[in-house]
């Protein structure tokens, strides 16, 4: 992550405070999930092998059983096979649900360098069979709308605007070697221009499973922003328990706690990690020596995250999540304009039905 970090001069006020102040605390987080919570029960059984596995060995509670030719009850354990039943992340048909979500980032600076952003967002799902059941191509269209508070250093649009497709393909090539190509061609703009509106984000990455525990990814990742273009995509997944998942894949890494679960119908999982926000849009120009004019303007920042998901049958469930923001900033293509945002603090809410 850190080599997509603008330049330190970039960080403005006590940013750097900030965001020693944050890690520390998601971290913290993190390691309160390792030693804080016990392993989830399910059906009074522990599952003690990863969910890769078609069997796992389950440990029952401790029970006191008497043993011939002893006096005294003796307490054992009970070692069984009992399967670690997954929560179907699909509907079995052409519509796969939809998703609402909602969010806002904000902070307590001066108006000079502060934004306020709040933003709402709506998803749908379908499955495509590409000849077979096993080849599934899932189209996800949605419409998102940015509405910007400030800053007042520079202009910028009230309302920006983002539509489009994403288009999402898995193939299981041998049972060691997966691909997964995603594809969202969109517009993105204030709806006053057309010129340069159309943006494609792309991703295309190979995974090979290594072990049942852990598998290993590669590919890049096209986000057709002015600031940023190719990024690679690399990085592992390693469960090394049904309620751990430590998902180190750049630019989302991700550590994942199962809290709770109910057999194969619905469970829930603590999270937290970092990732790259913003994006850029088309706009035009409202104020200054380029008054009416097209422009491409990019609104950036680098998040850490922590959340809580509940996951149902059925592509169904919901989740919050809440975090710092930093490396902030708003920068026009044309003239060259950077404006340096104040660190802010964000939320966000969605919900699968």
């Amino acid at each position: 992550m850190v080599g997509f970090l603008r330049s330190p001069t970039h960080v403005v006020g006590r940013s750097w405070q900030w965001s020693t102040v944050v890690c520390f605390t998601v971290w913290t987080f993190v390691a309160g999930l390792a030693i804080g919570f016990p392993p989830p029960v399910q059906s009074q059984t522990t599952i003690l092998n990863p969910p890769e596995t078609s069997t796992s060995i389950a440990a029952t509670t401790v029970t006191a059983i008497p043993i011939a030719m002893e006096p005294a009850m003796m307490e054992t354990w009970s070692i069984i096979d009992t399967p670690e039943v997954p929560v179907e992340r699909f509907r079995r048909g052409f519509f796969q649900g939809g998703e609402l979500i909602g969010g806002y980032v904000g902070d307590a600076a001066a108006p000079a360098r502060s934004v306020d952003e709040t933003s709402w967002e709506a998803r749908l799902a379908f499955g495509v069979p590409l000849g077979s059941l096993e080849n599934i191509l899932v189209v996800r269209p949605f419409f998102r709308a940015d509405h910007l508070n400030g800053p007042t250093v520079v202009d910028v649009p009230a309302t920006l605007y983002s539509t489009g497709a994403t288009l999402f393909q898995r193939k299981q090539w041998n049972e060691r070697v997966s691909t997964i190509l995603i594809a969202t061609p969109s517009v993105r703009s204030d709806f006053t221009t057309s010129d340069n509106a159309f943006r494609l984000f792309g991703l295309g990455l190979v995974n090979w499973q290594c072990r049942d525990d852990l598998s290993i990814g590669l590919g890049a990742v096209y986000l057709d922003r002015a600031d940023l273009g190719v990024l690679p995509a690399a990085g592992l997944t390693w469960t090394p328990a049904p309620w751990w998942k430590i998902d180190l894949m750049m630019p989302r890494p991700q550590i994942n706690r199962r809290v709770w679960k109910d057999g194969g119908f619905a469970e829930a999982w603590a999270y937290a990690g970092a990732t790259l926000g913003g994006n850029t849009w088309a706009v035009t120009r409202q104020s200054g020596p380029t008054t009416g004019q097209s422009d491409e303007l990019t609104v950036s920042g680098i998040r850490l995250f922590a959340g809580y998901e509940v996951i149902q049958t059925g592509n169904r469930g919901w989740k919050f999540e809440a975090g710092y923001v930093f490396n902030r900033s708003i920068e026009y293509e044309n003239d060259a304009t950077d404006v340096d945002l104040d660190d802010a603090l964000f939320v966000e809410a969605a919900w699968r039905f």
